[in-house]
Parts: C-alpha cells; structure tokens; sequence
C-alpha cells in the first residue's frame, strides 16, 4: 500500500530505481521492452509522489549535532583569531553510512573529550588576555652553528650546516636562554637565488631547544616562508613560546639554549643528489703532500636556492598592548572591574561563540560567575579567561542546536540558526560578522538577500574548507591512509606520494568549484590538477614544484575525471594489487549513490572460495566466486565497474600485466543492462551516456546530505528531483545546486 505503508512506499522507490537502470528483471526472466519500462516506471513514480506528499514531516528529526574535529578547529580559528593546534589529542570522528563525518546521529560525546575542550580552551586564551605592563622585548643573535642537527629529526637534513640552502644542506644555530612564555618573532634576512622562471623556494623551519651537557635537542615545526625575492629581505615568523617543546624543559634558563634550524623545501619531483667522493691534497709543514677523500652533495645550478645572511630572534614581542587578540574580546577603553562592563564583555562573546543572541538571565548567570572567580583570584583577567574558557566548553558552543521552539507552530529555522547551518555548510565553522549582523535584522529568509550571501560565501577564501571536507569525505579519500602499498612490488613507491594523490582530487573538485564549471567533469575532463612529484610519478611533463596547478592531458595516457585518479586506485587495492571489487563498490556508492547489499555474513572471500587461487586469471577468479548462488546475486551487477579499471596498478599507474603474478589484465566487460565497455575511457563513456542522470543524482543527494547534517529520507525525494532538474538545466553547476539547496525549504526548516 504506497499511501499508507512507508516500508512499502522505500520498496517500491528502490524497485522502480532497479528497472530504470536495467538491473530488473533479473538475466534469466523476460527482458523488458522500453516501452514497457517507461510505463511501468511512471505509474510507481507517480503514485511515490503522491505517497511522499501524504509522510511528509512525519518522520523529521531535529537535527542537534555536535561539531566535528574540522569544525572545532576552524570555529576556535575564527573566533579567537589565534593560529594553534586546537584538536591535538582528539579522538577521530566516526564516519556516518552515508560516509561523512557531520551526522548528528554518530557524533556522540565523553567526558574525555569535554576535559579536552575546557583544557584546550584554557591554554588558547591563557595566550589571548594579558594583564599588567607590556613586558620589555629582547633581542637576540641567532649564531650559525656548522655541527651537525641532533635528535630524532637529523635524518631529514643532508649534506651539511651552511648559509646556502638547495636540494641538500641546512641552516642550524642557536641563542641562549629562549623564553619559555610570550609571543616571539623570528627575523630571517634572505634572498633567492634562481634561474629565471624558476619557482621561488620555501624556507621550512624547526624551533627547540637544547639543554648545555646534553646532545638530543628538540624542536616544533614552523609556518613555511616563500623567499621570493633576488635581492636580501628581512622574512618574519611570529608564534607564542607554550606552543612550542620549551615547556618541557624543567632545567634553569642558564642551561637552556634555543634552537632553529632551515632548509630549502622547494619540491621540484626530482629527489636529492647521491653523495659523490673527492680526494684533495694539502702538505704539511714539511711540504709533503697529503691525499685526503671528502665526501660531499653536487650542487644543481637550475635549482633556486636560498641565500641567509642573518637569523634574529625577538622575545616578547608585542607591536601594541594589550595585544590586537586581547583588544577583540576586552576593548581598549573597557575596565572590567565595572560590573555592566564586564556584563557586556562576556555577553558580547558568548554571542560570537554561541551563536546567537544572549538574553538577561543568561548575561545575568554567566557575569555571576565570573564575579566569583574575580573575588576568589582578585583578578579579573584570571576571571574572563575561566569564565570564557566554561563557555567553550559548554553544549550551547559544542552543538549546532536547531530545535524547533514547543510554543512556536512554525517549523522555520530562526534568522542566526539559518545563518549557523550556512556558514557550517560552507565554511565548516562559525558566521561571520556580515552574516550575524543580517541574523540581527532577521534579513536572511529575504531569499534574495540569501542567495547573495550564498554567492558571497562561495568567493571567500574560507570556502575552500568546503571544498575540502566534502571532497575528501564524498570521494573517501581517507581510503588512501588505510592501504599500506606493499615495496616487494612496489619498490620505488614513495609514502610522501600518498598525501599528493590526495590533494590531486580535493584541488580538482576546487578547481572546477571555483572556475564554475560543469561537475561531469568529475567523471571525465580533460585537465587534472598536479605538482611536480606527482607528475613526475605518472611519468608526464608538468609543474616544477609543490604546489598543484591546472594540467593539460592532452596528448598524455592519463584519463581525465576522477577515475583516473590514483587516490580511488589506491585505495581501491591491498597495496600490492588492484582490487576491483573495492573500486566497484567505490563506484556505486560514491558516484552512483546505489551501494551494494552487503555480503551475507557466512559467505567466504573471494580467496577462500576458489582453489588455485593464484594460478588463476581475474576472469576466472571471479567466474568461480559467482557461481555460488549467494555470491552470483550481488557480483553479476557489481564486479564490471571494478574490472574496467583494471588498466591501473595499486599505486595509479598503467599497465598491461596484473603486478604480482604478470599475467595480461582483463579490462573487457558487460555492464548491467548488457554494455560491453573496455576499460577507464569507455566506461566513462558509459556513465556520460546512460547514468548522467544517475550521477546527477547522486551528487545532488550528497551535498543535501553533508549540508543537512543528517542522512535523507523517502521524504526527501521530491526535493531531490528538483534539485537534480535544475542542476541539468543550470549545466550541471555545483554553485548552481548549492543556492538551490540553501533557498529550498527543507533547508530553512528544522
């Protein structure tokens, strides 16, 4: 009964899916005609519409989430304005079954993690308010030091200390008694030496300390510095002391020393020079000659190298006081020991963090509190920072709350809801001023003014977290991390790659993002997005350093789209060859949003259920695994997407011969509804041609899924539909789909 049985109503959207698609009948009954599909077809569509006007609402759920690792940190980014590590020590999130990692359903919360948050809290705005007198800056020398780096990170440094950095060699000194508290400031004078044309190399930096008596010295990453010009600069790094390993130093400061050491990390694909031996003669006081060997690194003249003529380091540097991240939260002018001052400081934040505005009571509840603490500690200072810190920690922070108000028959979001479920959409964090300030006005259900946001949003820099969370959770790249490739076949195979075949299909999904292209350029275009290593890995002329850039693949061997990406090669392998099932299911699911039944749960692997295994070819292999009738149901319509593939080895590059056992690849099979397709570039021809659609599909139901926060209902179909029409009409924009998503009412409504 469509009408009045959801159960029935999900199995009859899943079956009219089936025979549009040629999966029903099944091979041994009687083939449909098109005719007979399309009536077929229409009348259960058209009696689901009905049914799914009629559930509609029914089975809604509020969505109250907490915010994800990424969440938390860019929100903590944003809101404090301090660049700091906020998820050091956080628990991974899980994945949701649609595969993402903002449902609210499977973000839960421990009592570990609220002591995370609270702790973590402390520490960034222990760095943010100060009291007191500015402390007095200090100056010091950074001595070049020509011995070798000591500790744990000395085999990342070849060659030798030197104030000329290329592929090989560091700079390494040291200044006595680094601060342990304060924010710092590094000054590099440098200047690049380079070809013209070159790219411009990267200055990367460690800051330490060494004890006096003792060898092992330990240090913390800096921010990367692009050395750019030909002629000397003066280059600064900024950070604070607690965010760095001197707090682990328990000796006095007069045994402390502080460490730096740089070197060029300019990433052309080319890896570094084998040490070559020379001999040199020298006499002696009698004049006799003496032969020595020397070993040494030859130098490359068309790599760009960096020239240091000085390195300083300035404790206590602080350009106004109170600092400019103090001043965002305690204005210069504002004395806290004034209670309705102070009253409005702690509103004026909770707002910012909470998201919403601060009523009497609450402003009352939280000013109370800080006043305790001010009169315990007899510091007001100590008392914003615990009582900020609470607030942080607290669920009115941690959780996107959109419950629909008991006394209001409205089902809409509010004005500063709507804004919070945008900006996290979109930017992964908290509203901006702009945004909270149209929220004051109650402008944002204006759909005008909503969709000029939309596009203002997109613009913005931030939107590139948009890009890559939901690349990176849609196209489950995390799959790369969790295959560990096997050097017995690959040998040459570079771990330092893996994060490279990564970042080729975020920066894809953002290039076509960002130049508002058309999205089935997913399954096939003809560019990809490479930086010198991984060009270099699939044997093709591109960039000439890290940084990824638009590529041509014309006149190449590489298939354009996303199936011709190592990443889904990977992580659709066991490290050592490919695995087609893995890539079919990848396929179904994350292009064609159809993921397979699992396999029923006494049902053997492909390895265990055929004997002779490895004398077998792929063909074979999976020939025998079907014949078992609980295998045969699911793999007839599963393993063709995976063999068309078969052209690629784990680690994404071409081949003729499978890797471990050199047998020819079978690439030629029949998709579902008899196809016949042979290899990547004819299956992508398959799915343009006859499941367009179908992937249009399922990228409108992924995006609605990750900026929902929720997975979708039968409910949900009609707006799916639209927003699938629309999206073919607009070119198959994904800016296109995201304004229709933001101005549907689902959207708007809890």
């Amino acid at each position: 009964d469509f009408l009045n049985d959801r159960g029935a109503a999900e199995t009859w959207h899943d079956a009219s899916d089936q025979i549009k698609l040629g999966e029903m009948p099944p091979e041994d009954e009687k083939a449909l005609s098109s005719e007979q599909r399309k009536i077929i077809t229409e009348w259960i569509d058209a009696n689901l519409k009905e049914a799914i006007r009629k559930m509609q609402g029914e089975h809604t759920e509020a969505v109250i989430r907490r915010l994800n690792r990424n969440e938390y940190q860019y929100t903590m980014e944003d809101l404090l304005g301090l660049d700091m590590d906020y998820v050091l020590g956080l628990s991974n999130d899980p994945l949701s079954p649609d595969g993402f990692l903002n449902n609210g359903k499977t973000l839960g919360m421990s009592s570990l993690q609220i002591e995370h948050y609270l702790k973590t809290a402390r520490k960034a705005l222990g760095l943010i308010l100060h009291e007191g007198n500015q402390p007095k800056p200090a100056l010091s020398e950074v001595i070049w030091n020509k011995g070798k780096v000591r500790g744990p990170s000395s085999k990342f440094y070849l060659g030798k200390s030197s104030d000329r950095l290329g592929r090989v060699n560091y700079w390494h000194g040291n200044f006595k008694r680094p601060p342990k508290t304060g924010r710092f400031t590094i000054r590099i004078k440098a200047r690049k030496e380079s070809p013209p044309g070159a790219p411009s190399p990267i200055l990367r930096g460690t800051y330490g300390f060494f004890v006096a008596g003792l060898t092992l010295n330990i240090q913390g990453d800096l921010p990367d510095v692009v050395i750019d010009s030909n002629e000397t600069e003066t280059y600064e790094i900024s950070s604070h002391a607690q965010l760095f390993p001197m707090t682990l130093a328990n000796v006095p400061d007069d045994k402390l020393n502080g460490v730096l050491t740089f070197r060029n990390a300019l990433d052309d694909g080319i890896p570094p020079p084998k040490q070559l031996e020379k001999v040199t003669e020298t006499k002696d006081k009698k004049g006799k000659v003496k032969k020595q060997k020397t070993k040494y690194y030859p130098e490359d003249p068309a790599f760009a190298k960096i020239i240091i003529d000085a390195v300083e380091f300035v404790a206590n540097d602080y350009p106004v006081w109170p600092p400019a991240l103090h001043r965002r939260i305690v204005r210069a002018e504002e004395d806290l020991s004034e209670t309705q001052i102070a009253k409005k400081v702690i509103s004026r934040f909770l707002e910012r963090a909470w998201r919403r505005p601060i009523d009497e009571p609450t402003s009352t509840k939280w000013h109370r509190h800080f006043e305790k603490i001010r009169l315990e500690e007899n510091s007001p200072i100590l008392a914003l920072r615990e009582t900020l810190a609470t607030s942080l920690a607290s669920t009115q922070f941690l959780y996107l709350s959109e419950v629909e108000p008991k006394e209001s028959a409205s089902s809409k979001l509010s004005s500063h809801e709507l804004a919070a479920r945008l900006s996290y959409f979109l930017w992964s964090s908290m509203p901006d001023e702009e945004l909270r300030a149209l929220a004051d006005r109650d402008k944002l259900h204006d759909p005008k003014v909503l969709s000029g946001q939309v596009h203002r949003m997109l613009e913005d820099s931030k939107s590139r977290r948009f890009a890559e969370e939901f690349s990176t959770q849609w196209l489950d790249l995390g799959g790369v991390d969790r295959v560990a490739v096997n050097p017995r076949y690959h040998a040459n195979f570079d771990n330092r790659l893996k994060p490279y075949m990564q970042s080729e299909s975020i920066e894809f999904f953002k290039e076509i993002l960002t130049q508002d292209e058309s999205m089935m350029q997913i399954i096939d275009a003809d560019f990809t997005m490479l930086n010198a290593r991984l060009a270099k890995h699939y044997g093709m002329e591109g960039p000439k350093s890290q940084k990824f850039e638009r590529t041509s693949l014309k006149g190449t061997n590489r298939p354009g789209g996303i199936l011709g990406h190592a990443s889904v090669h990977l992580s659709g392998s066991d490290g050592a060859e490919s695995h087609p099932i893995r890539r079919a299911v990848w396929i179904r699911e994350r292009l064609l949003h159809d993921p397979p039944k699992p396999p029923p749960p006494d049902v053997p692997g492909i390895e265990q259920s055929v004997s002779n295994f490895e004398k077998l070819s792929l063909r074979e292999q999976l020939e025998v695994h079907r014949q078992k009738e609980a295998c045969n149901d699911c793999h007839r319509t599963l393993d063709p997407w995976g063999v068309a593939l078969e052209g690629f080895s784990a680690i994404g590059l071409r081949r003729e011969k499978t890797t471990v056992h050199r047998k020819p690849i079978t690439s030629d099979t029949i998709l579902p509804g008899n196809h016949p397709v042979k290899g990547v570039s004819e299956l992508q021809t398959f799915i343009l041609t006859h499941r367009k659609d179908q992937f249009a599909h399922a990228l409108c139901s992924k995006v609605l899924v990750y900026a929902l926060g929720r997975s979708l209902t039968l409910d949900d179909e009609l707006l799916i539909d639209d927003l699938k029409k629309d999206f073919s009409k607009d070119g198959h924009r994904l800016s296109g789909l995201i304004e229709n998503i933001v101005l549907s009412e689902t959207f708007g409504s809890h």
